[in-house]
């Protein structure tokens, strides 16, 4: 390919469409060491800045890593989440082979603090293991009231939490999140089932109804190598309460 100058696409992003076009199509398949910078210049008749800039920006996007003294390598696709959606949406989208399993399914009674921020005496505690192609790739926990979800059981826990959410007619409108990263201890690498030391995010969030009710809160841990969390960030005017 000969990148077009005369195009008002910028060579770099012209570039990093080729090279996605390579790694989509299996030309460039997971694991390969691409072309060197000076080869992807002198192909595609650009500079090896514009090569830097268009594999940067493929490593930002987890496409593409960099090994010291190696080369660049197509990394595995990771999962990617954009703001409120269920994890089975997400793997819907994305025509993986995934599946939900339920590790505790459990009531709690009169938990001072968790009962105080939910205003409700009783809570399900719910812990779910999210599994794709036979690889835990999260672990959540779900404090919710059980007045919320009469309906719920473990059969349903095993399908989408937000599809038992909307049978109730509970919709989520906003969510306040944190995100950590946390070290991978052998107490995470027992919940994973690895041996090696993993790459892990863990967040935390309220999620409200368009009321502003708060609906549930969740505990999620991820791991960052198989995962990415996009978030849309929008400037607005403060409000002083």
């Amino acid at each position: 390919m000969s990148i077009d100058k005369k195009s008002p696409i910028p060579a770099y992003y012209q570039l990093m469409s080729e090279i996605k076009n390579k790694i989509s199509s299996g030309i460039w398949p997971v694991g390969h060491c691409i072309d060197s910078e000076r080869t992807l210049a002198e192909e595609n008749t650009v500079s090896r800045m514009t090569v830097r800039q268009a594999i940067g920006e493929l490593v930002q996007e987890g496409l593409l890593t960099r090994e010291k003294g190696k080369g660049t390598f197509v990394c595995e696709p990771k999962l990617k989440q954009k703001n409120i959606m269920s994890f089975s949406e997400i793997m819907k989208s994305s025509d993986a082979d995934f599946k939900t399993e339920v590790r505790v399914f459990e009531k709690l009674i009169n938990e001072d603090e968790l009962t105080l921020k939910l205003q409700a005496k009783e809570l399900y505690r719910i812990e779910r293991l999210r599994i794709v192609t036979d690889i835990i790739v999260a672990i959540e926990t779900i404090y919710i009231p059980c007045n919320f979800v009469p309906n719920i059981n473990k059969e349903r826990l095993e399908a989408s939490f937000y599809e038992l959410l909307k049978s109730n007619n509970l919709t989520i409108d906003n969510c306040e999140a944190s995100v950590v990263a946390v070290i991978s201890d052998n107490n995470y690498k027992t919940l994973f089932d690895v041996n090696e030391d993993i790459p892990l995010l863990k967040m935390h969030s309220k999620n409200y109804d368009s009321e502003n009710n708060l609906i549930f809160m969740e505990e999620s841990i991820y791991r960052s190598d198989k995962y990415v969390l996009e978030i849309d960030i929008f400037k607005r005017k403060g409000k002083v309460k």
